[in-house]
């Protein structure tokens, strides 16, 4: 494919009368949708400006190639636009624009495009072409002056090597990639040397910079605004790190005023992005927690977002489903046996008593049918589905709520696959960061150790459970989490590197072997060992908290139990100790936690259950009121990760929150639990139970407040409760973080990773409403007084991180 074939009559228009950058876009995106190039005007804009707002795409010399890769193009076009007057298009080079090329892509139309879009930056810096273009009076003299085929030649100088060499990259790949490749060439060639750029653009990487063209260049320009691939061939070389724009209109001073420029910089300890090159087998990895850690949340979030959103919208059609079949939840074996089995509420009476005293006799009639129900009731907790009752009403196991209707167990089972593998992916990329690939088997296999309920722990069974008879009776069914998956990366990721060096004198024969079988065989065991004998402490400090819960449930201390339940839920958002709550709450759903039916503490222990969920639901509702009322404390990627927390905090999924506890792990943990106190003692208060363990928002009808004897007044307290809980419990929480990252912030002593986005979103206002003196003054102020703040902001953390180092020598020196 050609460059003039991307060129259409029917998106080509000569002369019009368009007064500002706004009006060109608008008109563009209306005529590209009714030509069928584009299917949603409304998105295409967006795109465009989103573009825009990045950096201006008037290139200069007149011309704008405003340019979008998006979904919503059909197939890959330039649409023309000659203007009749001249506009501002907040050009590089300061001047009005009066041609504008809207290049347009979805990225699937194959290589042949891309290399057609590319070349036309070489056109375009052609002054010849410029002046035919505005002569033009129709596509086919647009697509005859940009038909002749441009020759690239790469002479090198006398010693067979390069004078000049450059790598250019954009965001987009498209244009400013290109274009800023065209200008260094014609720059080098107008000075008499030689040149080679390498562009890592839309077609993927070309002209690659080999050794020795590093080696024997005199000048290395690197022109990108986003991340370079391949950095590691720099080290120890000097190079000049300028965006695409200074090299598209300064590119003459960075060739011959290299050596004086302030941003030449000598690269040093630069490593590749490649698979291969992840992971240094080095001790001093091992210190970059904050990278790995980083490292691993960046591969898991994908699983936490995509698996909640989905498990949430299963638990959305079973809350329909048996609310229109009115259907009731069973949560315990008296309810099972009177209402499912059709047993009158004496008979269980007296069969449950007589198993209740102590030195009964378990081949007594009675001892015999307590077994039978018991398993029956075991059957019915354990399946999906519903059943019909004695009285013919229809009922289901409050414990398997997602799982009742087909279609939510269809839902609820994808989203359960995605959240299981969470903590694998977390601890197999941290581990991953340390070592390097030999890593990743290592780490995932140390997250399902950690946290393989079923598989690992639980019922023994031949593969189900299949440590459990290597544990202590009373811990078989606790795990570690993820703060175990965390330790066991590390550990794992130390097996793999003592491994490594122990066997680095292998010969060469056998190296094969030994990175295939021997390492990866060895590491395994290693890490299985050290799981094992992390789970037993881990195991005996979860059984002795939950015994110490468990005494004061049985003491009547209930309004404690609660608020502290709801804490524990969240200190570590899906670890031990937030799994020690859980277990507790669902223990107590089947009165399996205060056992003695005379115990005043018996009929109410289920406020745990509602302590526990409404505790765990506290985390990621309160992130994300934190990002919507303190924006500027966010990253614009927090705020978007941020946004999939509603639903999952709504679905009491805790683990929508990981990620940013590993990233902020002091504020977030301690603010959820401010949170997690105020709605576990909100609870405890208006003593609010329920009668299912998991479900979030969609099991609240199934909540009831024992404050009240009338079923209705009950019924409405206990929802009404529950919600004041939560939002209580969240509201603070949000507030609280807000105020703590905003203080640290303006202290220094937290600085932003990225962008907050506010700054890109004045900046945005600014060139849509470039036209607009009234408007344009008022956001150009918010700029200014953004920039000062920026300004204050920069001195005050370099003023705290210099106080920091300072106390480190201190202490070093002591």
């Amino acid at each position: 494919m050609e460059l003039k074939d991307l060129f259409h009559k029917q998106i080509a228009f000569f002369n019009e009368d368009l007064k500002t950058k706004e009006e060109v876009i608008d008109f563009l995106a209306s005529k590209l949708v009714k030509a069928k190039f584009v299917k949603d005007e409304s998105e295409f804009k967006d795109a465009v400006w989103k573009r825009e707002n990045q950096d201006s795409t008037g290139i200069g010399d007149g011309i704008a190639i405003p340019h979008v890769l998006n979904p919503t193009v059909n197939s890959s076009a330039i649409a023309f636009v000659k203007l009749k007057n001249e506009i501002d298009w907040q050009s590089l080079d300061g001047k009005p624009t009066d041609l504008v090329f809207m290049i347009m892509t979805n990225g699937k139309d194959g290589n042949e495009h891309l290399e057609a879009l590319a070349n036309l930056s070489g056109f375009l810096v052609k002054q010849e072409i410029q002046a035919g273009l505005r002569n033009a009076k129709s596509v086919t003299e647009v697509q005859n002056l940009l038909s002749t085929k441009i020759e690239k030649t790469n002479k090198v100088s006398a010693d067979g090597h390069y004078d000049v060499i450059a790598i250019t990259a954009c965001p987009t790949g498209i244009a400013h990639t290109y274009l800023a490749a065209e200008k260094i060439e014609e720059y080098a060639s107008n000075l008499g040397m030689s040149v080679k750029v390498e562009t890592q653009g839309r077609r993927g990487v070309e002209n690659k910079l080999t050794k020795a063209d590093i080696e024997n260049a005199k000048v290395i320009i690197l022109a990108h605004d986003k991340a370079i691939n391949g950095m590691a061939r720099f080290n120890g070389v000097k190079v000049l790190d300028t965006t695409t724009k200074d090299a598209i209109y300064n590119g003459k001073d960075l060739i011959e005023k290299f050596d004086k420029n302030q941003n030449v910089k000598l690269v040093e300890n630069a490593k590749d992005d490649s698979d291969d090159s992840v992971g240094e087998l080095s001790l001093t990895q091992f210190k970059k927690v904050k990278d790995n850690l980083l490292a691993g949340v960046s591969r898991m979030l994908p699983f936490v977002v995509a698996g909640g959103v989905i498990l949430g919208f299963g638990f959305l059609l079973d809350y329909i489903y048996t609310t229109a079949m009115g259907m009731t939840a069973i949560a315990n074996i008296s309810d099972y046996v009177t209402k499912v089995m059709g047993i009158s509420q004496a008979e269980y009476n007296e069969v449950y008593q007589y198993i209740s005293t102590p030195g009964f006799d378990p081949e007594n009639s009675l001892s015999i049918t307590w077994n039978l129900w018991n398993n029956k009731f075991g059957e019915f907790n354990g399946q999906a589905g519903w059943t019909i009752g004695a009285d013919e009403s229809l009922y289901y196991a409050a414990g398997s709520f997602g799982t009742i209707w087909g279609p939510a167990h269809f839902f609820s089972g994808i989203g359960k696959v995605g959240m299981e593998l969470m903590i694998p992916i977390l601890a197999g990329y941290v581990c991953y960061s340390i070592v390097g690939p030999q890593g990743l088997m290592v780490g995932a296999t140390a997250g399902l150790f950690a946290n393989g309920n079923g598989m690992v722990y639980g019922t023994p069974g031949s593969w189900a459970g299949a440590w459990s008879r290597f544990l202590p009776d009373n811990i078989q069914g606790l795990s570690s989490g993820f703060i175990g998956a965390l330790v066991g990366a590390y550990l794992g990721a130390l097996a793999v590197y003592g491994w490594t060096k122990l066997m680095k004198n292998f010969g060469k024969g056998l190296q094969g072997a030994r990175d295939i079988v021997f390492i990866p065989v060895l590491s395994l065991l290693s890490v299985a060992i050290i799981m094992l004998a992390i789970n037993i402490p881990l195991g005996y400090v979860m059984l002795g908290l939950q015994e110490g819960i468990t005494f004061m449930a049985e003491k009547n201390l209930m309004f404690i139990v609660c608020t502290i339940i709801a804490l524990m839920m969240c200190v570590d958002m899906g670890g031990p100790i937030n799994k020690i709550a859980y277990t507790l709450g669902v223990l107590s759903v089947g009165y399996g936690l205060v056992k003695d039916p005379n115990s005043v503490a018996y009929a109410n222990q289920t406020m745990i259950m509602s302590a526990a969920m409404a505790g765990g639901m506290i985390p990621p509702l309160g992130i994300a009121i934190s990002t919507v009322l303190f924006p500027r404390q966010w990253t614009a990627k927090s705020k978007d990760s941020a946004k999939a927390n509603w639903l999952m905090g709504a679905c009491f999924i805790s683990e929508g929150a990981i990620p940013f506890m590993i990233e902020d792990p002091k504020r977030i943990p301690v603010s959820a639990m401010i949170g997690g106190a105020i709605s576990g003692a909100i609870i405890g208060a208006l003593q609010v139970t329920i009668a299912a363990p998991h479900g979030g928002i969609f099991v609240v009808p199934l909540t009831n407040s024992l404050l009240f004897e009338s079923a209705s007044m009950a019924k409405a307290f206990g929802v009404a409760g529950y919600l004041l809980a939560v939002v209580a419990g969240s509201v603070a929480m949000g507030i609280v973080l807000g105020f703590w990252r905003l203080a640290d912030i303006k202290s220094g002593k937290l600085a932003l990773a990225t962008s907050n986005g506010v700054k890109e979103s004045i900046e945005a206002k600014i060139a849509k409403f470039a036209n607009n003196e009234s408007k344009l003054a008022k956001y150009n102020e918010k700029l200014n007084k953004y920039n000062k703040f920026e300004q204050d902001l920069k001195a005050k953390q370099l003023a705290y991180q210099n106080q920091m180092t300072e106390k480190a020598k201190l202490k070093a020196s002591k």
